[in-house]
């Protein structure tokens, strides 16, 4: 079987990432089959796998064109491909071929406010819907999204699968304290901190992390907060804020953090804090866990789920509670040692190898539908 895998958006963080770690873990898995590649242009270097029946190419190919619309169908019959995943939810109108499709989550359906625009909640809605009236098999990154999706989309839950992602293998501990240095250095950090990464969103809570970190100093606590991540769109309001509560001298706004800085970043922080809302896996939990740092982290949506019982739950939107959670965790060191073992344990529950082998289980399923519809007719 020849598949596909449209990876135009390998250059994002978060879910080029994914795209990565897929797809080199699916040939690692299965290279009796033939792969092709569709990355952006300058992209050479993102797919590293020893894989002797991999194609890449490059179109320069925009997102949500039209042009996507009659290109994409056009590669995928001029390469003779048997199968397209798209691990983004994007799918061409017209398919040459059965397709897979990763939808992670519903979020912009789910959380309005992260996408004020009604325009844009449409278009998003409109395009995920046909994504799952034209997938043959849709993959899904936990229980929790896979409700979603059928709540917001209607989709028939028979055709949905939750395969569980993993970390990138590259976050773990560094133990090498001569590594942490410079980057601690790099973000100005000289005393111990709670951490925080991720991007700017509303129903990620910032705002709620820095009111229970105040809470969390007025209870004795003595730590900086560092937020790592793009934040730019909400930056100006969050040192407002943290003026306000009294505390911005014990933030550090560390902004875009390149991966190869993040274990190290992991690995030094006390504690490592997610008050989201809604996640749909939660990546950043499992990423601390990997790298030894406790975890407290909000009960909402996916997180439970993910997280299992390796992470100190807290009420994020009660400043009082979260702050108690991080205190527990910062200072109560028989807390900190069980949190960290049960981290180590739950990060191995998720792996891309087994991943891969529950992606190549749908590609057949789909293969095999798709024939079933061709014999029928």
């Amino acid at each position: 079987m020849k598949i596909a895998f449209d990876l135009r958006r390998i250059k994002n963080p978060g879910i080029g990432r994914y795209m990565q770690c897929l797809a080199e873990a699916v040939p690692t898995q299965a290279p009796e089959h033939e792969y092709l590649l569709i990355l952006p242009p300058q992209a050479e270097e993102l797919i590293s796998v020893e894989c002797r029946r991999i194609e890449r190419i490059f179109p320069s190919l925009r997102y949500y064109s039209v042009r996507e619309q009659v290109d994409l169908p056009r590669i995928l019959r001029r390469h003779k491909v048997d199968l397209l995943h798209s691990p983004h939810f994007n799918l061409p109108l017209f398919r040459p071929c059965p397709t897979v499709v990763t939808i992670h989550d519903v979020i912009y359906l789910a959380c309005r406010q992260d996408m004020p625009s009604r325009l844009g909640r449409l278009y998003y809605h409109g395009m995920m819907a046909a994504s799952v009236r034209l997938a043959d098999r849709i993959l899904t990154d936990s229980e929790f999204s896979k409700k979603d999706i059928v709540h917001h989309l209607h989709a028939d839950p028979e055709k949905i699968e939750v395969v569980y992602p993993a970390v990138h293998p590259g976050f773990e501990r560094v133990s090498e304290r001569a590594k942490i240095e410079p980057v601690l250095s790099r973000y100005g950090i000289n005393e111990d901190y709670i951490l925080y990464t991720g991007i700017y969103r509303l129903r990620k809570n910032h705002a709620g992390l820095l009111r229970a970190f105040r809470e969390f100093l007025k209870s004795g606590g003595k730590a900086k907060l560092v937020i790592a991540g793009p934040i730019s769109d909400g930056e100006t309001e969050l040192r407002r804020l943290a003026a306000e509560l009294g505390i911005a001298e014990r933030i550090i706004f560390a902004g875009f953090v390149p991966d190869c800085d993040l274990p190290s970043l992991y690995t030094a922080a006390r504690v490592y804090a997610c008050p989201s809302l809604y996640e749909g896996f939660g990546f950043t939990v499992l990423e601390a866990m990997a790298c030894g740092v406790p975890v407290v982290c909000s009960a909402e949506t996916s997180l439970p789920e993910i997280a299992g019982d390796a992470a100190l739950y807290a009420d994020p939107r009660s400043p009082q509670e979260f702050a108690a959670a991080l205190h527990s965790a910062f200072t109560d060191d028989a807390l900190r040692e069980q949190l960290v073992e049960k981290g180590f344990k739950n990060r191995r529950r998720f792996s891309w190898e087994s991943a891969a082998r529950s992606t190549l289980a749908a590609y057949e399923h789909a293969a095999g539908l798709a024939l079933g519809k061709a014999v029928c007719v």
